[in-house]
């Protein structure tokens, strides 16, 4: 009996120890906000916003907006004297500026969005093996998505480090 209880004292050690070993380091990382963070996301960010057609829906968009605004000024200044006729017609005029203006700021999103899926695409891999690098050489034993953590101080945020690793890399 005295062997049996020596044994399982023994087991219980080497668990605790085992448990404790493996703690490791918790951290918390933003993957989107690290990849976008790197030159070469913002190399790609730069070249489609200088690009002649998405300049061109920018303008759209700008543009429309500056006729709503513009549209909203003359309302209030001069709608009092405004015949049922004009009014329709303002009514009109303003449903449809914000419908184009809508439509245009969803084709500026749906760009941006093609872009950040091809970004991700490009360095996911890459940022993922930075990751496992990290975590082995500071011996972090959970890293938990910077969104699903309830509260976390800057301390605990690695997502620096791998932008950082990631320009390096090249």
């Amino acid at each position: 009996m005295k062997k049996f209880n020596l044994l399982i004292l023994g087991l219980v050690a080497l668990s605790v120890s085992a448990l404790t070993f493996a703690q490791g380091k918790v951290a918390v990382f933003n993957m989107q906000a690290s990849v976008m963070q790197t030159n070469a996301a913002q190399k790609h960010i730069q070249a489609l916003e200088t690009s002649a057609d998405f300049a061109s829906m920018k303008t759209k968009f700008e543009n429309l907006r500056a006729e709503l605004i513009a549209l909203d000024k003359d309302a209030k200044t001069n709608q009092m004297t405004w015949g049922n006729d004009q009014k329709i017609e303002y009514k009109k005029q303003v449903e449809y500026k914000t419908a184009d203006l809508k439509l245009a700021a969803e084709k500026l999103k749906s760009e941006k969005n093609v872009l950040m899926q091809k970004i991700m695409a490009e360095l996911g891999p890459k940022t993922k093996a930075v990751l496992n690098e990290l975590v082995a050489a500071e011996n972090i034993g959970l890293v938990l998505d910077s969104s699903a953590a309830y509260y976390a101080t800057a301390d605990f945020d690695i997502t620096s480090k791998v932008t950082e690793k990631l320009n390096k890399a090249k």
